[in-house]
């Protein structure tokens, strides 16, 4: 997707009162024109036809006096109606023309040449355009007129100010700019960035379908500018984590507006959804190929690598596995194998994964095995993922024996990374969800001598075993896309496990009914994986049933 598409879109929906005029005199900025005066200047005065007026060089290199007439909204485009109404476009541009503008303080203003231009975010309807070409030729004999429609709009916005200038308020300005910046600077996180959207969303009443247009094309042209910055400082990071931001908050304010359900609100946000995973194309075409590589996603970082490489597999892997997830109706059973060798073969390739550090790579853990195994994977893929579960089990009891840790509950990255010698404070470990994880997939795998290894050292740490559930309630699907759910989430708590893997395969149960999602009845059932893998929120109950899923309503007992 081109930017100029995104900026067309955007262009496109602007009204011309507090929009267009705020954006446009900056755009003859961009282009070294002196502006002399603002539709902000004369705000309540009749200005003639001359909303903005500037001096500036032609390409003859000739220097004129420009007045440029503004419309947009409803007028934007040059029709019968508008050409003839009261302050159309005729009478706009003869009043441009029949009406002086004085400026006493350039002395050498009045001696300039005249160019009145005509800008306007639409286009000129052929069927009447003869009348308006006629018009034009009549009163401008002699040249000094030109017309800026959208297509003149794009190319120039493209060409000089494809930044964060073309939001057309300060505020958004001021926000935009912060966020560029970040892109070329160390911890990149995504504050302004939510405030931005925040802002963008507010401003728009969701009555009226030109601003909810409006407002997705400018997300999009966010994200385009981002990404535009990202490449310039060589880190496609901050785009793909803006990408998962602008995506998430805005499916959020669309659920809570009630605008799933409009085909024009779903044409446009499909635009920003197919933007946003052509960015992570680009982002994983860059790091899969170092991924497939003998411990590729290992950096030469000394000891701290012991906290990082760890990390940074769970984390691609979670990014890749979304990646499949949301194109994977696009593609063949062939091609679905060849994704699944894949992501056990950087599994295999990267000792990184076989030592889990926070509970919550639970995450990506389970979408792996959803991946794999519904509905099938080769038998050479299923061995790879045996093995990997037992370099995964021998390293969480090692470690507990040798430092009496489990994974940090709560997905605390500095506390873990405070632990590397000493077990600090805020280290959380004295609850685990990924233990009953790692169970349960033992009790499928059906290896009895694993379960017996497991029980001993989870029995001796007392750790206590949850698994969390979410609240069903009217704001559920949409705290998801918003933010980690955790009030909204309850939990079972001191699990306890039975002496054989047979009876903890007929005893151990997870009570649960599914909670329906507007998300997956539209065709974004993706998306809550996004939300999950963004905000680390512990995955539903009945996302990878393994046989321990009862109905909350059926007789266990």
């Amino acid at each position: 997707m081109s930017k100029s598409r995104f900026i067309r879109e955007y262009l496109e929906f602007l009204k011309e009162d507090k929009e267009l005029d705020y954006i446009f005199p900056l755009l003859l900025e961009a282009m070294n024109f002196r502006i002399v005066t603002t539709p902000l200047c004369s705000k309540g005065q009749s200005q003639y036809g001359k909303d903005v007026v500037a001096i500036g060089k032609e390409e003859d290199g000739l220097i004129y006096r420009w007045y440029f007439e503004l419309k947009g909204n409803a007028a934007k485009d040059i029709n019968d109606t508008t050409f003839m109404e009261p302050d159309g476009v005729r009478e706009s541009i003869l009043a441009a023309k029949d009406v002086p503008f004085k400026e006493s303080g350039i002395p050498y203003f009045d001696n300039l040449p005249v160019k009145i231009v005509f800008v306007h975010n639409g286009i000129l309807q052929e069927n009447t355009r003869p009348q308006y070409e006629g018009f034009i030729a009549r009163e401008f004999p002699n040249g000094g007129f030109e017309r800026w429609g959208i297509e003149k709009l794009v190319n120039l916005f493209g060409t000089y100010m494809f930044d964060e200038s073309m939001l057309y308020d300060a505020e958004s300005y001021k926000l935009i700019m912060k966020i560029l910046l970040q892109c070329e600077a160390l911890g990149w996180n995504a504050d302004n960035l939510r405030i931005l959207i925040q802002r963008l969303c507010n401003q728009c009443r969701v009555y009226r379908k030109r601003e909810v247009v409006r407002t997705l094309a400018a997300l999009k042209l966010v994200l385009a500018m981002i990404l535009d910055s990202s490449r310039e400082a060589k880190n496609l990071l901050p785009a793909k984590e803006s990408s998962d931001v602008i995506v998430l908050l805005t499916w959020a304010w669309i659920l809570k507006n009630n605008l799933e359900t409009k085909q024009y609100v779903i044409e446009s946000f499909n635009g920003l959804a197919e933007y946003h995973l052509s960015i992570y194309v680009e982002y994983l075409q860059k790091i899969l190929p170092l991924a497939k590589k003998l411990k590729g996603l290992y950096m030469r970082g000394g000891e701290m690598e012991k906290v990082f490489y760890p990390m940074r597999c769970y984390d691609f892997l979670a990014d890749l596995l979304y990646f499949y997830y949301a194109v994977k109706r696009r593609n063949s059973k062939e091609m679905i194998g060849i994704m699944q060798d894949e992501a056990m073969h950087v599994i295999e390739v990267n000792s990184g994964f076989d030592v889990m550090t926070l509970d919550t790579q639970s995450i990506p853990l389970l979408m792996l095995m959803r991946f794999l195994f519904v509905p099938h994977c080769s038998e050479e893929t299923t061995g790879k993922f045996v093995e990997y579960i037992g370099r995964v089990m021998g390293n969480l009891m090692r470690r507990y024996r040798q430092q009496h840790m489990f994974p940090e509950l709560y997905g605390n990255r500095i506390a873990f990374a405070k632990s590397l010698y000493k077990k600090s404070d805020d280290y959380e470990d004295k609850s685990s969800l990924l233990l009953v994880v790692i169970l349960e997939i033992i009790a499928w795998l059906g290896f009895d001598e694993w379960y017996d290894l497991m029980r001993k050292v989870i029995v001796e740490s007392k750790v206590n075993l949850q698994v969390a559930y979410p609240i069903p309630d009217d704001e559920l699907e949409i705290q998801l896309f918003e933010h980690r759910l955790m009030n909204e989430m309850c939990v079972e708590t001191s699990i306890q496990l039975p002496e054989t893997l047979e009876e903890f395969k007929k005893s151990f149960v997870k009570k649960y009914n599914h909670i329906p999602l507007q998300t997956e009845k539209v065709g974004y059932g993706f998306l809550t994986i996004l939300a999950h893998k963004y905000y680390r929120t512990d995955m539903f109950p009945d996302f990878l049933n393994l046989g321990f899923m009862k109905p909350l309503n059926e007789d266990i007992s």
